[in-house]
């Protein structure tokens, strides 16, 4: 037999039965099935408690001094987890004025206080920078 007689399989995850009520029986079954089918090959059934505690309980954001933000999840009693997923400072503010954004009602005074924090922020990195420029002119000139 070839490996490519094999079937295709495809993980899943499902509430295992639900009750009366149509609601989730406090448990989860999670495991392989045949691709397109509902033909299970192995599964296992975790109670959600479980499943929930795998869950960050918070995201941490890093902004990076090239202008990236690092996204990390939070696990209760689990460190070193690296960054997930890392975007720019300019492709967040590119996806908030997308215009579709733009036709909320609220959306020009939170643009505005948007701007004057973005200002402000700038105004801390301009400010740095000349400190640290004037810092490597004085110790040059020693």
């Amino acid at each position: 037999m070839s490996f490519s007689a094999f079937p295709k399989v495809e993980p899943f995850g499902e509430p295992s039965s639900l009750s009366a009520s149509g609601h989730a029986n406090e448990m989860l079954r999670f495991g392989y099935r045949l691709a397109g089918t509902d033909t299970i090959l192995a599964a296992i059934e975790v109670p959600l408690c479980v499943v929930q505690q795998s869950i960050p309980q918070e995201v941490l954001l890093r902004l990076n001094q090239n202008g990236t933000i690092v996204a990390s999840p939070s696990f209760d009693g689990v460190g070193g987890c690296r960054g997930i997923k890392e975007i720019s400072l300019v492709q967040l503010v590119e996806e908030l004025i997308e215009p579709r954004h733009l036709s909320m009602e609220e959306i020009k005074s939170d643009l505005e206080e948007l701007l004057r924090s973005l200002e402000n922020s700038f105004q801390l990195v301009r400010t740095t920078v000349s400190t640290l420029k004037s810092n490597e002119e004085s110790a040059i000139t020693i």
